[in-house]
């Protein structure tokens, strides 16, 4: 083994002994969670990664997924297809995606999981009728089907359509007149939100009900392209794209179409958004023009615009994995944007506010970085880590219980709980707990 792939090895071994110290302290109350969590359903998610399409390598376009600050890039399909529109699904292990031959013709829509393995078509047009197509999936919230756009008989225009996770119970939700784009279920699923035409160069916002009933016109600027709606997390906003402006903007209202607020101002082509799991971002597209752009992701009210990366050509159609907990916890935000750190922190109980919650997120990242990074001398033995990992974890998060559990590509999801009084009821409703992801992108997959 050369020197290299033991520094690697050794740092490896470093860090998963210092979260297993962790995680030995409540190992007790560790499964008791762990078996509670399995039977649970998740209360909200935490921010996984990204994924996109890219056509950077040269082939007509493929599924692309990164880091939140725009590392450790994996590309998840390859071929002469056409690959785009990936949606995540609500437990973050489940990719749909649209494919076909190109933009217009034969468009089936697929699945795989989260490293792109195990790929599978699941609905698609006759396909000796090539503008027989379905594109556009979108996961309903309680993970048990898609709703998707269909050009498919009895009718010659798009429309709304479901099925289940398997391509079976295929059906129509609601004919509207038109052609109906990027549909998708309200949180509660109450609702579905969808782009309609309503005259020449005029796209609206609507939603109606799940069974096609009670449409309603939610925003409409007259000449105006309003499209792409995506949810928030807790229903009560939607981010669109709109080029009321005189070019493509990003916005955002409450769900009855009030309050409408412009996010990005700019002369550039900015499209397709998309919230993080954890309502504190949003994702999208930004370059020159449609055919020329760049992921970035921005606060919720528009601040702190990063450019992921800068890459000739298009890179497009963001969205953003969750990765489910459970448990009520307030949405703090990233305790840091750009390389390794704590992310998408999230705070519980009274007297934890999120400047406190992330200073926590961050002092066990610390910890955890000096444990991951920590080399042996070349001929130590395994006691010389394990010593250095007793030192950190000492000081980390004192009076504080940490549980660790896999986010996928090497992310961490943490949850530290406050010891507190754990014989007092009022005590065990109301401790303090912070929940994060940990990324340590260094040495990649």
């Amino acid at each position: 083994m050369t020197f290299g792939a033991r520094r690697t090895a050794a740092r490896r071994r470093s860090l998963c002994r210092f979260t297993a110290r962790l995680t030995a302290v409540g190992a007790l109350a560790a499964l008791l969670a762990l078996a509670l969590a399995a039977a649970a359903e998740a209360d909200g998610a935490l921010n996984g990664r990204i994924s996109f399409t890219s056509f950077r390598d040269g082939e007509l376009g493929d599924i692309w997924t990164m880091n939140p600050d725009g590392s450790q890039l994996r590309k998840l399909t390859a071929g002469p297809l056409y690959d785009a529109q990936s949606d995540w699904s609500p437990d973050g292990q489940r990719l749909a995606f649209r494919r076909g031959p190109d933009a217009s013709r034969r468009l089936g829509i697929w699945k795989m999981d989260l490293y792109g393995a195990d790929q599978q078509l699941l609905t698609q047009g006759d396909p000796a009728v090539p503008t027989q197509n379905t594109t556009q999936p979108a996961w309903t919230p309680d993970g048990q089907g898609l709703l998707f756009r269909a050009t498919l008989p009895p009718f010659a225009d798009s429309d709304v359509w479901a099925m289940d996770t398997e391509g079976g119970a295929r059906h129509i939700v609601a004919h509207v007149p038109g052609e109906q784009l990027y549909p998708s279920y309200s949180p509660d699923m109450s609702r579905i939100a969808f782009t309609t035409p309503v005259g020449p160069n005029d796209r609206a916002i609507f939603t109606m009900a799940p069974d096609g009933s009670d449409l309603v016109k939610v925003f409409d600027v007259a000449g105006a392209y309003d499209s792409a709606p995506n949810w928030s997390p807790d229903g009560r906003r939607i981010a669109f794209e709109s080029d009321q402006d005189g070019d493509m903007e990003i916005y955002v209202m409450n769900a009855d179409g009030t309050d409408v607020r412009q996010l990005t101002n700019n002369t550039l082509h900015d499209e397709g958004p998309v919230w993080a799991p954890d309502g504190t971002r949003i994702a999208y597209t930004s370059g020159a023009d449609n055919l020329n752009g760049d992921i970035w992701v921005m606060d919720a009210d528009g601040t702190n615009q990063l450019q992921l990366m800068a890459q000739p050509g298009r890179d497009e159609s963001p969205d953003w994995q969750p990765v489910p907990h459970t448990g009520h916890y307030r949405a703090c935000g990233d305790a840091t944007h750009i390389g390794a750190g704590a992310y998408s922190v999230k705070a519980a109980g009274r007297h934890l506010d999120c400047t406190r919650a992330k200073t926590l997120a961050t002092r066990w990242s610390d910890a955890a970085l000096a444990a991951a990074h920590h080399v042996p001398p070349d001929g130590a033995g395994d006691d010389s880590a394990e010593d250095a990992q007793d030192e950190t974890e000492g000081g980390a998060l004192r009076g504080f219980v940490c549980q660790t559990s896999d986010a996928g590509y090497q992310a961490l999801k943490v949850r530290c709980s406050h010891r507190g009084r754990r014989n007092h009821w009022l005590a065990r409703n109301h401790r303090k707990s912070v929940l994060f992801i940990w990324r340590n992108p260094v040495d990649g997959f």
